[in-house]
């Protein structure tokens, strides 16, 4: 059997009911022609402060996806035009054919759209010979769209046929959501426009909006003012008083585009589904009375949707499934919740590799994805049965890897992303089988608890990596990577601590000349020099035995074998004589000497005090390279060493070269060539270092520092600190401040 087409449609707000009869339609009509359906479809329509929007946008990229042959486009469905740019160009980017719903024309993509202008005539005849109202507004969709000008034209047409004049302000372009009909009413009640005895909406949230408000100020409706909507949508019949409608035919909207986009990519007729029509619906808005039995069945329906919703937030999901360790036992606990999908049939959770990584055992901390990325079925779900894991990933470009599989029917699944906040986890398809349907509000609520479950999974991966490297870092230590003292008693704890009777050799092994080194060639270089010497002293003993950094120039090891000091050394000084150990000057003095104890193991055995004892009983001694000639080295580097705590005393050159009875010329001549800098050059560079400091983390004035920096003329600080930095000390001050901010945004 040869792959079925596989259309996909892209569309926002599927819960909603005109919405759901679009894609009722669509899907009726695929499975006549035995096409399957993917709905790629947000959870939220994008608001424009939405702090999840780029996390929803990532599933669209699913367009590009292999499987997809072409594309049905609802962009009225979206209320954010920047949103609807954005797929207008991915749409364009697939190459596939893109049918667009609810447009009479387009220069990209191919068009299909219903008959709303006999529709508003119908409408607003009705308003006219059953009601007798003249004075009739207008509040249709947005300014030139074909959906608002079709409508706004019907209602011409239905006026002029009636012989009625339309004033200049009866008719206002809407945006099809709250923000227009909240203005407009402000308007009216503002005295800014006058009074109508009625006002024709372009769909139903309009009318229901302008209802609330008008009735909040005050007024009847539709005693004081008549209101129409479209759509005929559910929440219109709950609304009070309930909205007349037009129940528009968005069943054949739906089928037709199907039928069209199928000939486009396989050059046959599809046969039609039977014709749904649209109808008026009168409720109580205009004046009519409502039909009791529509209302009897909207509320069966809403009866069981609200018994399935009381089950998902009283029970106990959400605590289930967001106390989940990891994502097999979210998974796991999650399986017990679908049920709550009314009429679900199969359920499909994917996530990225990105997000699988940051919950096992990677520090892949921030998430990415993009188009190709391998996704992971987590959860596999059938009405009844939770089908068997494959463990495998597959490539986003698939879809869904069972898409492939050869089924005797055709089948829809609606994808909507898995995220929270803007990080993207994957996404969960839900399908309800043979019949045409969408889901309802109670799905948006389900899976934004699965979101809220996923990122606590992540979370705590996070948290508890985090505790391990915390507790890592406390027992090892940073220079050499070795244990340290705490590692170390702890493991000899746990290698030795049940023994008695037997005796272990405990070594230690003290590093000298890495002072010099460090005043010499600075810190990077001296702790170099331990870790390469830890590095060779771990290669020299066995996995039974204890290495690790006792102390800050000390390290040791710990053996169960007698004997072992002598082999240990001999091998580490035939290792080191392969290792280049010195700093690159000349004057570079590092040895170590070896220290060694026998300790008895008992209860009472003193693991502290048996390294002092071997530290004490020094065994051997080898320099890794000469002694300096220079018997004044320690003294430039006591010297150094004050000047860089405290560069702001009055420091005579004169004074110093007396107190360490050198001659002024021989003490600046030796100074140089073992720090590479005069006394005086290191003085200013430690006193501009002051000053950068205080500059950044002070509110301390300029003239402040100078003085705190040592400098009695706030001038020569001035020209000092601009030799040295290139800008002036405000200057620095407000390019640190500008740093500070941009890491904090």
């Amino acid at each position: 059997m040869s792959r079925r087409i596989l259309i996909g449609v892209i569309v926002a707000d599927c819960h909603i009911d005109f919405q759901c009869e679009i894609l009722r339609g669509i899907i009726t009509q695929a499975y006549k022609g035995n096409c399957d359906v993917a709905v790629i479809s947000p959870l939220h329509n994008f608001s424009i402060n939405s702090v999840h929007k780029d996390a929803e946008k990532t599933i669209f990229d699913l367009i590009f996806s292999d499987s997809i042959d072409g594309i049905i486009y609802d962009r009225n469905s979206f209320h954010n035009e920047e949103i609807c740019k954005y797929i207008d160009g991915l749409c364009k980017r697939s190459e596939k054919p893109v049918m667009l719903l609810d447009h009479n024309d387009h220069k990209s993509f191919e068009t299909t759209s219903v008959d709303d202008l006999e529709a508003f005539e119908t409408i607003t005849d009705h308003l006219i010979n059953v009601h007798g109202y003249r004075k009739i507004y207008c509040l249709t969709g947005p300014k030139n769209t074909f959906s608002g000008e079709e409508r706004l034209q019907g209602y011409r047409n239905s006026m002029k046929r009636h012989g009625i004049n339309i004033g200049k302000d009866w008719c206002e372009y809407g945006d099809f959501w709250t923000e227009a009909p909240k203005k407009f009413a402000k308007r009216i009640l503002s005295g800014e426009l006058s009074r109508p005895e009625a006002i024709v909406c372009g769909n139903d949230v309009m009318a229901i909006t302008l209802s609330k408000i008008f009735i909040d100020a005050g007024l009847r409706v539709p005693g004081d003012i008549a209101i129409t909507g479209y759509d005929a949508s559910i929440e219109g019949y709950q609304s009070s008083p309930s909205i007349t409608s037009y129940s528009r035919p968005n069943f054949q909207l739906g089928a037709e585009a199907v039928r069209r986009l199928y000939r486009i990519i396989t050059g046959k007729i599809c046969s039609k589904v039977p014709n749904e029509n649209g109808e008026l619906r009168p409720g109580e808005s205009c004046g009519c009375d409502e039909n009791p039995g529509l209302r009897r069945s909207i509320l069966r329906n809403l009866s069981i949707n609200s018994r399935f919703e009381s089950q998902l937030l009283y029970g106990d999901m959400l605590f289930d499934i967001t106390n989940a360790d990891n994502i097999h036992t979210f998974a796991d606990r999650l399986d017990n919740y679908t049920y709550l999908l009314h009429k679900m049939r199969r359920l499909r959770i994917c996530l990225t590799r990105s997000y699988v990584d940051a919950t096992v055992d990677k520090n892949a901390e921030e998430l990415s994805f993009h188009v190709g990325d391998d996704m992971k079925v987590i959860l596999a779900k059938s009405a009844i049965w939770r089908e068997a894991e494959t463990h495998d990933y597959f490539s986003s470009t698939k879809l869904l890897p069972d898409y492939s599989e050869e089924r005797s029917y055709p089948s829809a699944f609606f994808i909507s992303p898995l995220h929270y906040n803007n990080n993207f986890f994957g996404y969960c398809a839900v399908s309800f089988g043979k019949e045409p349907r969408s889901f309802s509000s109670l799905y948006l609520k389900w899976i934004n608890y699965v979101n809220v479950a996923l990122e606590q999974v992540r979370i705590k991966a996070i948290m508890n990596r985090t505790i391990l490297n915390t507790s890592k870092a406390l027992l090892y230590d940073h220079i050499t990577g070795l244990i340290n003292r705490s590692g170390i008693e702890q493991e000899f704890a746990a290698k030795f601590g049940g023994q008695s009777g037997s005796t272990i050799e405990c070594m230690t092994f003290e590093l000298h000349g890495l002072k010099k080194a460090y005043y010499q060639s600075g810190e990077e270089k001296s702790n170099s020099i331990m870790a390469a010497f830890a590095k060779k002293l771990r290669s020299c003993i066995s996995s039974r035995e204890i290495c690790g950094a006792w102390a800050s120039q000390t390290l040791c090891v710990i053996s169960p074998d007698q004997g072992r000091a002598e082999t240990i050394y001999n091998d580490l000084c035939s290792r080191i004589k392969e290792t280049q150990f010195s700093s690159g000057e000349e004057n570079c003095n590092i040895d170590f000497t070896m220290g060694q104890c026998s300790l008895a193991l008992s209860p009472a055995a003193d693991l502290s005090d048996a390294m002092y004892k071997a530290t004490m009983n020094r065994v051997f001694s080898y320099t890794i390279s000469e002694p300096t000639s220079n018997p004044q080295f320690e003294k430039l580097c006591l010297l150094r060493n004050r000047i860089m705590k405290n560069p702001e005393l009055p420091w005579n050159i004169s004074e110093i070269a007396e107190s360490l009875y050198l001659s002024k010329s021989y003490l600046q001549k030796i100074y140089k060539s073992y720090f590479g800098k005069s006394i005086i050059e290191e003085m200013i560079e430690f006193r501009i270092d002051n000053a950068k400091t205080l500059l950044s983390q002070t509110d301390m004035t300029v003239t402040e520092i100078s003085r705190e920096c040592g400098y009695s003329s706030y001038n020569y600080f001035v020209r000092q600190f601009r030799t040295s930095e290139g800008c002036s000390p405000s200057d620095y001050r407000d390019e640190q401040k500008r740093k500070a901010e941009n890491d904090e945004s």
